[in-house]
């Protein structure tokens, strides 16, 4: 086995360059091109894009066919796919990649149990995959490891499990603008609902983990109820990005209810942060992660660790919990 995988990155926004840099950090990539659109970016070579890193004087191409020709060129093995949260924007990039050979990790939110929103490009994947002998995984820390594979594996100290709930607490002061602006950071309380009414607005994902848990325990996942509220602020709230004003939104409270499995979203400025899975059964389990866990470094961690397994796991279209977690 070679020391390093041979890699295509496709997406170097926050959370591509943050995959990348941990990869190479790490020892686990070896990247042979890229790829972004962004104008700020194509053109460029990595060490402009991220000065100081240990990176090749590889250009980033500003199309996905010019990038996957270099990759094959240079014999690649693997796709990093940081680029859409919904399998629909994905599938044409996972598609291309997996057709010229390659095994593809993304950090697409749905694709890590697409089955539940679309069923029918996840089959269509998975048959692309059998078909060129490679694998696929969507792969991160929220939908993908909090919510989902960190209780499932709680869960194998039980004889019996009868209840799950599974909570993430994010302090949006301390994220990245593009979260607090996600969560309605200042929108009136009616305008957030508007927009969540409508799919546009709220975290990508917290039922695909529900639904990942459920099949993962061998229940039911068909049937489920989500809701999403803004959170108001009661005093003025102010973060490096959002001056906040008493009335207006400061953060979401998501709940979904898959069975007796009960998951919690809230990010809100000003919450205290934690992580907290409780398992009725025999035994029962209650374990609080103080602190929490970091969304964007926590990210990256994820995807470089199911690297290695995934190229050895059976062609397809998998998921966390199925591929070996070493």
């Amino acid at each position: 086995m070679n020391d390093r995988l041979r890699t295509v990155h496709v997406g170097l926004g926050t959370i591509g360059l943050e995959v990348l840099k941990a990869g190479v950090r790490a020892g686990i990539c070896e990247p042979v091109a890229c790829v972004d659109i962004a104008p700020q970016v194509a053109g460029r070579s990595l060490r402009e894009v991220l000065p100081g890193e240990d990176l090749p004087e590889l250009a980033v191409s500003g199309d996905l066919e010019s990038a996957l020709e270099a990759a094959a060129a240079a014999e690649a093995e693997l796709a990093v796919v940081c680029t859409g949260s919904s399998v629909e924007a994905v599938e044409p990039q996972l598609t291309a990649a997996m057709e010229r050979g390659l095994s593809c990790i993304s950090t697409c939110e749905e694709l890590v149990f697409p089955w539940l929103r679309a069923a029918t490009e996840a089959d269509r994947l998975d048959a692309v995959a059998v078909t060129n002998r490679v694998s696929l995984l969507g792969a991160g820390v929220n939908p993908g490891f909090v919510l989902d594979l960190f209780p499932f594996v709680m869960t194998r100290v039980c004889q019996r499990v009868d209840k799950i709930y599974a909570g993430r607490f994010l302090n949006a002061s301390l994220r990245r603008q593009q979260l607090q602006a996600k969560i309605g950071s200042g929108m009136h309380p009616d305008d957030f609902r508007e927009l969540a009414s409508q799919g546009r607005i709220g975290h990508v994902g917290l039922a695909e983990s529900g639904a990942l848990l459920a099949d993962s325990l061998g229940w039911p996942w068909g049937e489920f109820e989500e809701t999403i509220e803004p959170i108001v602020a009661e005093e003025r709230v102010s973060s490096a990005h959002f001056q906040i004003a008493a009335g207006q939104v400061c953060g979401q409270h998501e709940r979904l209810t898959m069975g007796d499995l009960r998951l919690e979203l809230v990010m809100a400025h000003g919450e205290e942060e934690r992580d907290e899975v409780r398992i009725e059964g025999l035994p029962p389990v209650h374990a609080i992660v103080s602190g929490g866990i970091h969304g964007d470094i926590a990210a990256a961690g994820a995807v470089i660790n199911f690297m290695w397994p995934l190229m050895a796991a059976e062609p397809g279209l998998r998921t966390v919990t199925e591929v070996p977690l070493a």
